[in-house]
């Protein structure tokens, strides 16, 4: 009965094993940063750059913009915008101010 015992015990384990998965560290990175504040990650800047070209009078982005920091939460890298943007406040047309403002 001992033995039956036993041999339950270690093929529970082995099952419990195998049901679980380790992620390589940087599976696990790749999958966090791109799903940040409901899907508000893009690629390159805090904006889509079709819509980020409409703010600035040139309707280009100029490149000291910052760009989107992968490793720096969603609200870190708005934060970083909204200073870029009071600091050349003569780049960006006046009815987009408010963007950076809130």
């Amino acid at each position: 009965m001992k033995i039956v015992s036993v041999l339950g015990i270690v093929l529970l384990s082995f099952s419990i094993n195998a049901q679980l998965q380790v992620f390589p560290k940087t599976s696990i990175k790749s999958q966090t940063y791109k799903k940040q504040e409901g899907g508000k990650y893009y690629s390159e800047y805090i904006v889509k750059p079709e819509k980020l070209k409409t703010f600035f009078h040139s309707g280009q982005i100029p490149s000291s913009f910052p760009k989107y920091d992968k490793y720096k939460t969603y609200d870190e890298n708005k934060l970083i915008a909204k200073q870029w943007a009071k600091s050349n406040k003569t780049l960006i047309k006046q009815e987009f101010w408010y963007k950076f403002e809130k």
